[in-house]
């Protein structure tokens, strides 16, 4: 093992009730559907917007309205974070994880599943820049299909000129998890910072290789992984 790539949403940054909010605030106003905590978990986390809006307002939307109406679920999901500047905070413990690995020249990266504006916001609230090249950062750009399929691991690891096999992966979303699988990355990390997917994960054998709630065990749970790479 030689690399990390971070999911970001839910993983490094625990707004996902923030994504919840914004989307059911987009299915109520377009469409007569309703969230179930299943659609959520299966049909949301992780998944592109072109995904979710196909998929819970209409598979007919061209590429403009899926542009603005991606455009309009960002922005308010941005509103909803800057209204809650006191949740404006990295995972706990995440900060001396990524001070320790920077200091010990690990390469890393993000894979994300959201869009452009969303990681120029994180980037400028969260400081990111001290840890990550933005140039190395994955996400939706409408190129590749979204989680769970494997594309987004395949090209995160090639920016950091590693093969899968040798990065390590923190996901939170089920769909995510599914992706690192196929992409066979070496070593996956589930975290679950409210236990919520627990059941799930375990289920389908998804947190193997480690499961966290936030960062403050990091180095625990990776084991040989991390003290190969941080010796």
């Amino acid at each position: 093992m030689k690399g990390i790539i971070f999911d970001f949403n839910g993983t490094m940054f625990q707004d996902s009730h923030l994504h919840e909010a914004a989307w059911v605030h987009m299915v109520k106003k377009y469409s007569n559907g309703e969230l179930s905590d299943h659609d959520i978990l299966v049909n949301i986390h992780g998944r592109t917007n072109k995904e979710i809006l196909n998929y819970f307002i209409s598979d007919s939307l061209t590429e403009e309205e899926i542009d603005k109406l991606s455009f309009e679920k960002e922005a308010y999901y941005r509103e909803l974070c800057l209204e809650r500047t006191e949740e404006l905070k990295l995972t706990e413990g995440l900060v001396d994880v990524l001070d320790n690995l920077k200091e010990k020249n690990i390469p890393m990266t993000i894979a994300t599943a959201t869009v452009k504006e969303n990681v120029d916001f994180y980037f400028e609230v969260f400081k990111l820049g001290k840890w990550f090249n933005i140039d190395k950062v994955v996400f939706d750009n409408g190129t590749f299909p979204g989680k769970p399929a494997p594309d987004i691991f395949l090209i995160a690891s090639s920016k950091l000129n590693l093969n899968p096999s040798e990065c390590l992966v923190i996901e939170d979303a089920y769909s995510g998890i599914l992706a690192a699988k196929k992409a066979k990355i070496g070593k996956i990390i589930a975290i679950d910072p409210f236990s919520k997917n627990i059941d799930l994960f375990t289920k389908n054998n998804m947190c193997d290789d480690g499961l966290i709630k936030d960062f403050t065990n990091f180095f625990d749970v990776v084991g040989e992984f991390t003290k190969k790479i941080v010796s």
